[in-house]
């Protein structure tokens, strides 16, 4: 690993964009999701920047930052599309110890810009140290799929009952709980539109001081095949909500490898073990059945 993940806290700090292109208005485009001051020099700004700056979003400098203007940044963008600059711009950053991103010369950069699933406050960056950035757009796509797009309002939810949690329930409990919580009924709830209702699940178990572990369910997975591109994303889902996998021995290693990692799994041969299924259920859990044969299925 060359390059060290890490959020940064943006709240009162300033970010210093140089350039007033399209390159400029990405860069600004990304740093207005966070709380950072945005100021931006150039001496001329194209059109959705000047539209910022006229609104009071960014603050507009002409000319060129000195070396004060990069102490007194948390992070600068070298967004002029020009290599000799971008260049000057670097050099300046090291004289200052300033983190320095120039675009697309990952050469003179001491910060990558990492593509970002924004679920706000849950974050995920993705980052290829520069070698790959089409590979980690892909990536995005992929964990864009995964997550529910209102993921982060059962997040701030969830946020805001932490003080709840902590009078109500247990030190000792606490991290089942929030397992639970994020993969349990009221996850599920959530993941179907029914947001008030999962949020009562979750205010009824804190009240309570006990999680509902409801009635459980039984759901059948079929993958013919050890390619993992044949899974759907309903059935990954299944896979990583999963408490316990039962699956046909010797058939689906490589497919197992996307579940759960502390799903409980149970290998069978030819006779599915109906009553374990049942009672497991019925105990709450979540149960996959997870065969290559489409036509097996319990009776």
């Amino acid at each position: 690993m060359k390059n060290f993940p890490m959020f940064l806290k943006m709240q009162d700090r300033r970010v210093i964009v140089i350039g007033g292109g399209e390159q400029a208005a990405q860069k600004t485009r990304l740093m207005l999701k966070t709380e950072a001051e945005i100021v931006v020099y150039a001496e001329t700004l194209e059109p959705e920047l000047a539209g910022l700056a006229a609104q009071g979003a960014i603050v507009h400098r002409s000319g060129t930052p000195d070396a004060a203007a990069f102490t007194s940044a948390i992070l600068v963008f070298s967004a002029t599309d020009c290599a000799k600059l971008g260049a000057q711009h670097a050099a300046l950053a090291k004289e200052t110890n300033t983190l320095i991103n120039v675009v697309d010369m990952p050469e003179f950069c001491e910060a990558m810009t990492p593509s970002i699933v924004d679920r706000d406050p849950v974050v995920v960056a993705i980052g290829t140290e520069g070698t790959a950035p089409v590979l980690g757009r892909l990536i995005k796509s992929d964990i864009e799929a995964l997550l529910e797009p209102e993921l982060g309002v059962f997040a701030r939810f969830a946020g805001r009952m932490r003080a709840q949690v902590a009078q109500k329930i247990d030190l000792a409990e606490r991290r089942f709980f929030w397992r639970w919580v994020f993969s349990g009924a009221a996850r599920k709830e959530f993941r179907a539109g029914h947001h008030l209702h999962a949020f009562e699940i979750i205010k009824t178990a804190i009240d309570q001081s006990q999680i509902d572990s409801g009635t459980g369910s039984t759901e059948w997975l079929c993958v013919e095949s050890q390619n993992t591109d044949d899974i759907t994303l309903g059935g990954l889902r299944k896979l990583q909500e999963a408490d316990t996998i039962f699956y046909a021995r010797h058939k689906h290693d490589r497919v197992l490898e996307l579940a759960r990692r502390d799903a409980v799994r149970v290998a069978y041969d030819t006779a599915l073990p109906e009553q374990q299924i049942a009672e497991l259920s019925g105990q709450g859990n979540t149960v996959v059945l997870f065969d290559a044969e489409p036509s097996r299925r319990l009776q």
